[in-house]
């Protein structure tokens, strides 16, 4: 006897595979789950890399806003955020971006939303909301 046989105390019958289709059946759902995964990552990882580099993006702007040497408008800002989306695919206009000077401070806030299409027309509304700031110096 081999030690499956032993272990299941049925001799010829897989444990993973009993008469009922239990084997069969987990086989079909794992599948089916790993399918699922890979599709979820395959519409969400490229939307959330793109984020990532638009709000890279902005936390430049603030640092570059912020020094005395280069001199910066808050369209200025604005339209550089707006091209950088823009590039990215990014669904942002200039009402989702608001550029404050102070005479101390510089800071950039972002809302905007993403629309993830998945299956049989069911849309994702994906938000995102960042906001930076820094000194002026």
């Amino acid at each position: 006897m081999t030690t499956t046989e032993v272990r299941s105390g049925r001799r010829g019958i897989d444990p993973i595979e009993d008469e009922t289709g239990i084997g069969l059946i987990r086989a079909v759902l794992t599948l089916l789950l790993v399918v699922v995964v890979v599709y979820a990552g395959l519409k969400f990882i490229p939307v959330k890399a793109a984020s990532f580099q638009f709000e890279d993006a902005v936390r430049d702007q603030v640092m570059l806003a912020g020094s005395s040497r280069r001199r910066v408008t808050e369209q200025q800002i604005r339209t550089t955020l707006l091209n950088r989306a823009k590039d990215l695919g990014l669904p942002v206009d200039g009402r989702n971006i608001v550029v404050r000077r102070g005479r101390e401070m510089v800071r950039i806030e972002v809302d905007y939303m993403v629309p993830v299409e998945l299956i049989r027309g069911y849309v994702y509304n994906w938000k995102f909301h960042f906001r930076y700031e820094g000194p002026t110096f």
